[in-house]
C-alpha cells in the first residue's frame, strides 16, 4: 500500500440517499489528523466534490492504517459527478504529491443500509 494513497469506497444509503465515502490509507506512525473538510474543487477542468484530510506526521518510522468514513454534504449534480478523497501531509505542503488522492464517480456507489 502506497503511503498516503487513499483507497475508497462510496456507499449510497438505500433509505435516505445520503452518500458516505469510506477511505483506508497508509499513514506515517504517530500521525495526527488536523482537519477533515469538504468542498467543490476543479481539477483538469472537471468539477469534483472533495473530502480533504490534512495530517501532521511526527516523522516516525513505519506506517499505520487509518480509516475514515465521511457522510458527504452533497450528492451528484449536473456539474459534479465525481468524489475525490485527498490526503495532505502538512510536511509536504510546499511540494505535494499528486498521487495522494483517489477519485470515484457517484454512479459507482454501492447501495448500502441506512
Amino acid at each position: 500500500m502506497k503511503l498516503l494513497k487513499p483507497y475508497v469506497n462510496l456507499i449510497k444509503s438505500a433509505s435516505n440517499g445520503v452518500y458516505t465515502l469510506n477511505s483506508v490509507v497508509s499513514v506515517p506512525k504517530g500521525y495526527a489528523l488536523n482537519t477533515l473538510s469538504q468542498g467543490e474543487i476543479e481539477k483538469d477542468g472537471k468539477k469534483l466534490w472533495a473530502v480533504t484530510a490534512t495530517i501532521t506526521s511526527n516523522g516516525g518510522i513505519g506506517t499505520e492504517i487509518a480509516e475514515f468514513s465521511v457522510p458527504l454534504e452533497q450528492g451528484p449534480t449536473d456539474d459534479v459527478k465525481t468524489v475525490s478523497m485527498v490526503m495532505v501531509d502538512t510536511a509536504l505542503m510546499t511540494n505535494p504529491e499528486e498521487d495522494n488522492r483517489t477519485d470515484v464517480d457517484y454512479d459507482d456507489a454501492d447501495q448500502g443500509m441506512p
